[in-house]
């Protein structure tokens, strides 16, 4: 993660609250009648919680469309994955055989060489 997220976010967060009050207190102060004044408070956060929903619709399907992608990539990776795990297998048989031929080799190569150094001594 980049070290200024968290200042950003906050920075972020600042601006917003900050223009919320602003806003809140612009209308508060503004030279009109109480009664028009709570028109506008109504209004403006009638604005902000639709806002606040289209903000919230868009997080959900932007994180719909994440889980989508994360899960098309799983499928994707899950044969070649199988695949990997096969060749490992394949290899290790492959591995094995090869030192039990070279154990084989070994051994005969002892033998002889018992038979023609160590004859007739027990």
């Amino acid at each position: 993660m980049c070290e200024n997220c968290d200042s950003s976010k906050s920075f972020i967060k600042g601006v917003v609250f900050g223009a919320a009050v602003g806003a809140v207190l612009g209308i508060l102060f503004a030279p009109e009648s109480g009664e028009k004044t709570r028109k506008k408070i109504k209004s403006e956060s009638i604005k902000l919680k639709y806002k606040g929903i289209e903000a919230l619709e868009d997080a959900k399907e932007k994180i719909q469309e994440a889980e989508g992608k994360i899960d098309e990539l799983k499928r994707e990776a899950e044969p070649m994955i199988e695949n990997a795990l096969e060749d490992v297998e394949d290899t290790g048989e492959d591995i094995k055989e090869s030192i039990v031929e070279t154990a084989e080799r070994i051994g005969e190569k002892a033998k002889h060489l018992k038979n023609k150094y160590f004859r007739g001594t027990k």
